[in-house]
């Protein structure tokens, strides 16, 4: 019994020790790392964001591919409603930069409450139905930013991801505005009677149903919040860039799963928690500095990033299953 429960204590927490191994390497041997590293944690919080809310529909069992456009069409309606409050209200960057969070945001909660109607109400299989909602957000956003474009005070947006608190490289407001989201994520999942569904729901929908939970109901919710997530994310990206581009969403397609599951997330369901989600981020952004530090060729990225790609779903292959002996 003990060798099975430290076999399960060390499948459920292999993210933290690839973590440390990975730190200490890059650390060691890596040159110009240590220089380099404060951009792991300032790039974790503008990517994952998107990848907290993937993590709570994966932990429901279900898998959202239209995250990348979800946040690239926030990212195009910040810049539109930015320059159209900064020019009809003469200039009131503030004002505008206000309303262009709130219409992310909303953006945001309408791209996921379609994803969520489609899969939940309707019953059409969560990949096929993101895959789906993936070219139609990706549509939308090529159809309004054919190019990349900037808000008309990109200096005022840029506030949100480059102001330097205290002076220190790391510490922006939006490392704080991850930092909050991470916490009220896991106030949520943990010391809320919704929040505990998630995982009953993903390990077993039928039983979930019979015992009085709304599976529908809670499979929609995580889907609206995936997108608000994906908004953020969106408008943090805006933020730290100056500008937003078609192509924005592309870059997002497998990032995020990668991040989930190389944390401990199981695409099969039922598992995972915030901690798995926010270790994953800073894995694949760990891996990510590296590379660049390195000054690999963009052959040798892709090629790299593939054989992590397929090292993920074989880490997740070997450690999805959900019997108690595990």
């Amino acid at each position: 019994m003990k060798r099975n429960q430290t076999i399960r204590l060390i499948k459920d927490n292999n993210s933290i020790l690839i973590l440390a191994l990975l730190l200490f390497f890059c650390f060691a041997f890596v040159d110009g790392y240590k220089n380099g590293f404060y951009n792991v944690i300032v790039y974790s919080s503008i990517y994952g964001v998107i990848c907290l809310g993937l993590g709570l529909v994966m932990i429901t069992g279900n898998i959202d591919l239209s995250v990348g456009f979800q946040a690239g069409l926030a990212g195009v309606t910040t810049v539109l409603s930015f320059n159209a409050v900064y020019q009809a209200t003469g200039g009131n960057a503030v004002l505008a930069l206000v309303v262009s969070i709130l219409i992310a945001m909303i953006t945001g909660a309408l791209t996921g409450l379609l994803n969520g109607v489609v899969v939940a109400k309707i019953g059409v299989s969560p990949l096929i139905a993101t895959i789906a909602t993936n070219y139609l957000f990706k549509g939308l956003v090529f159809n309004w930013a054919q190019s990349s474009f900037a808000p008309d005070d990109p200096d005022m947006v840029k506030v949100i991801a480059k102001f330097k608190i205290l002076d220190l490289k790391w510490l922006t407001p939006s490392v704080l505005i991850f930092a909050v989201i991470v916490i009220l994520i896991g106030i949520w999942m943990y010391k809320t009677k919704f929040g505990n569904t998630l995982h009953v729901v993903g390990d077993n929908p039928e039983a979930a149903a019979y015992s009085g939970i709304s599976v529908d109901k809670t499979v929609l919710i995580t889907y609206i919040i995936c997108g608000v997530l994906a908004a953020v994310s969106g408008f943090l990206m805006v933020s730290f860039d100056g500008y937003t581009i078609y192509t924005q969403g592309n870059s997002l397609s497998t990032f995020p799963i990668s991040c989930c599951v190389i944390g401990g997330i199981k695409m099969s369901g039922g598992k995972g928690t915030v901690v798995h989600m926010l270790l994953g981020v800073l894995i694949m952004r760990a891996i990510s500095t590296m590379m660049s530090v390195m000054f690999l060729s963009t052959d040798m990225i892709n090629l790299i990033t593939g054989l992590l790609l397929v090292a993920v779903l074989i880490i997740d292959r070997f450690t999805s299953s959900k019997s108690v002996d595990e």
